[in-house]
């Protein structure tokens, strides 16, 4: 990039008397279109309104999100364009080792005291390495991932400089894990590896790992990782993610605390940390965090009703009845038309019913939403809350026949894992006959999973498919899905290959299409085979 009079910058920076030097330089250096703002959230509102080729933001911003939080903000929610130059600009030393331990780490920074020459130096620095990465950079605008990854495969052989090569590769692997090619990515992670120790590049084989159900070598990494590197906060996130998906709330929530005191103002880290000490038991840590996180969020473009939610249940569960009506307003302006509203806003409801010490209303709320617990549009987190309600009602409700009902519903469709079994396992601790139901139920399914193995190992895989099916759409329970769609798939083929009809299993396989997750990596495989195969029928 050539920096001239048209150059846009964007200047982010809590001193007016800073803001006023870094315009004037950028003057001398003949870009007058420079526009200034005092802190992140009108940094962020600034960037969603208009493309900017440069941002210059202090590292420091005072209340509110830091530099280094703002950025990772913007490029996890794909709102920075990827030829927007970052520069951060700081007074603090340590962020040589805050910048050498992030994941998503800017363009550049520059160290105050500094003049005019060397910000330009470091712009022009900065460009030179978009510009290098330019064509790979308007295929990912352009929607074309695929080609954006062999075009970066190509600037890995033609980079002029190790530096260069290296934000090739860094890119190249964070495009095929988006793209579901975890081993290409891996090997990119490994070779690095092999030359220096790189810590985005250690993390990027714990995801890996993580994705592929490792989480025991993947929380292994992570912990090498922070020890290392004890400012890397998406370690940290990670690691507490492991250990979620292992049921090991309180451990996880331990994990976030240390990584909240390093960014104490990260609404999502707040948010997790809050959500983790709910389900792991402790409500009152659970609504301090929350709190904090509605407070810092409330005015964040990533801020959802979600958060909200949760903050009610902490309240529920602690007792705090005194802005229990005023959230559930709240919320409720907050769903608007989304398809869980009603289940949402009555689960809020039954909370605050049971806080208020109306046992029968709050079963009376959760009675009129039920049905909806096998509906696409409730997930997991919503069925907690629904079971968090229902292990707080009285012994003498609901009805036996209720309890084992709802019970059974939210196990069999959604305990995929033995994650999820632990999690509802946890909520319901305080509730013996609910927790055994759960156990059982859970139990019920493994054992008709098991059956669908075995008639399979019979060489009736057919029948296999056509079980696993009537299972999957009787209890939309995704793994099931996920197995029923392997089998019929095979089932197909082999069907195919006699010039036998296949109108019946790739019927069953669309239906089941309909409601699986469209952006887990197995289920696109599932759809890209079936649609593929059929293409390939047309044009013979």
């Amino acid at each position: 990039m050539y920096f001239d009079a048209n150059t846009t910058v964007l200047i982010i920076e809590d001193s007016l008397t800073v803001r006023q030097g870094l315009r004037t330089m950028l003057s001398m250096a003949g870009i007058t279109r420079s526009d200034a703002v005092s802190n992140a959230s009108e940094g962020r509102a600034r960037l969603k309104g208009k493309r900017f080729d440069v941002v210059l933001c202090d590292y420091n911003l005072g209340d509110g999100m830091d530099g280094q939080e703002l950025l990772e903000a913007m490029r996890k929610t794909g709102t920075l364009p990827l030829s927007t130059i970052w520069i951060m600009i700081t007074g603090e030393r340590k962020y040589e080792r805050v910048v050498a331990a992030a994941e998503m780490a800017p363009d550049d920074y520059i160290l105050k005291p500094f003049n005019s020459n060397l910000l330009l130096e470091r712009m022009t620095s900065a460009s030179k390495r978009k510009q290098f990465l330019a064509p790979a950079h308007k295929m990912l605008e352009q929607g074309n991932r695929s080609g954006a990854i062999g075009a970066l495969q190509g600037l890995v052989r033609e980079a002029p400089n190790p530096s260069f090569r290296l934000d090739a590769n860094r890119l190249c692997a964070e495009l095929l894990v988006n793209e579901g090619r975890q081993s290409e990515a891996l090997n990119i992670y490994q070779e690095l590896l092999e030359q220096k120790v790189i810590p985005w590049a250690r993390m990027g084989v714990a995801r890996i790992k993580a994705d592929q159900g490792l989480q025991g070598d993947s929380s292994e990494i992570l912990q090498e990782i922070i020890q290392d590197a004890p400012l890397y906060t998406d370690a940290y996130d990670l690691l507490a993610q492991n250990l979620i998906d292992e049921g090991q709330y309180s451990q996880a929530v331990a994990v976030l605390e240390k990584a909240v005191s390093i960014s104490p103002r990260n609404f999502h880290r707040l948010k997790s940390c809050g959500t983790a000490a709910l389900r792991s038991g402790d409500p009152e840590k659970g609504a301090q965090y929350l709190q904090r996180a509605v407070e810092i969020g409330r005015n964040n473009n990533f801020f959802g009703p979600d958060v909200l939610v949760d903050l009610l249940q902490a309240y529920s569960e602690t007792g705090n009845t005194q802005s229990l009506d005023r959230l559930q307003a709240e919320i409720s302006a907050a769903m608007a038309d989304r398809p869980e509203a009603r289940f949402t806003i009555s689960t809020c409801k039954s909370l605050t019913s049971l806080a208020q010490g109306r046992p029968e209303e709050a079963l009376a709320q959760l009675n009129e939403v039920a049905d909806e617990l096998l509906k696409p549009h409730v997930n997991f987190e919503g069925a907690q809350r629904f079971l968090g309600c229902l292990v707080r009602l009285p012994e003498n409700l609901p009805d036996p026949a209720l309890l084992e009902s709802w019970s059974r519903t939210i196990t069999q469709r959604f305990a995929n894992t033995h994650h999820e079994l632990s999690t509802l396992q946890e909520i319901s601790r305080k509730h013996p006959r609910c927790c055994e139901l759960i156990e059982q139920s859970y139990a019920e399914l493994q054992a008709q999973n098991n059956r669908a193995v075995e008639l399979t190992t019979e060489g009736k895989t057919a029948d296999a498919g056509a079980m696993l099916y009537e299972m999957a759409m009787r209890l939309f329970n995704e793994r099931t899905g996920m197995n029923a769609c392997a089998l019929l798939l095979r089932v197909r083929d082999q069907k195919k290959k006699k010039g036998e009809a296949t109108e019946e299993y790739e019927n069953m396989l669309r239906d089941m299409l309909e409601w699986l997750p469209r952006d887990n990596e197995r289920v696109q495989g599932f759809l890209a085979k079936l649609y593929k195969d059929n293409e390939d029928a047309m044009t013979r």
